[in-house]
């Protein structure tokens, strides 16, 4: 996502492009491209000057958006999303501060936007934020 964000406005970015800069085989990055295009971040364009593109402007997509899309939940137990789960959840110690865990996390993607990781990219060398 990094680096079609750096592309943001410029036109589309090829996968081999992406694979190449971010060192990610080509048949991993197709999945994630395909759950990406799936979940409307990005969009596809086809022909000689086609490749992916963000659908949203940076500023607009979350790292939990992100993570979420590609990894499903983020919960660290099961009964904090489906408190049917467990029959002890309104008195379990436990799932109460696993709940903090879970609500920190979300906060802390959630309060980090792709133009976020831009900006702290500074010269265009995002290499340790690829997501």
């Amino acid at each position: 996502m990094i680096e079609i964000a750096r592309h943001y406005n410029k036109g589309p970015v090829k996968r081999k492009e992406i694979s190449k800069n971010q060192n990610i085989s080509s048949a991993y990055l197709e999945n994630i491209l395909i759950s990406l295009k799936a979940n409307k971040l990005i969009r596809t364009t086809r022909g000689a000057n086609g490749g992916f593109a963000l659908d949203k402007p940076p500023g607009a997509i979350s790292l939990l958006q992100i993570v979420t899309i590609l990894e499903g939940s983020i919960s660290p137990v099961e009964c904090l999303e489906n408190h049917a789960l467990c029959e002890k959840a309104d008195v379990c110690a436990a799932r109460k501060a696993w709940g903090k865990l879970y609500n920190a996390q979300k906060a802390a993607l959630a309060g980090v936007t792709l133009q976020d990781l831009l900006d702290m990219d500074g010269a265009g060398n995002a290499g340790d934020y690829s997501i």
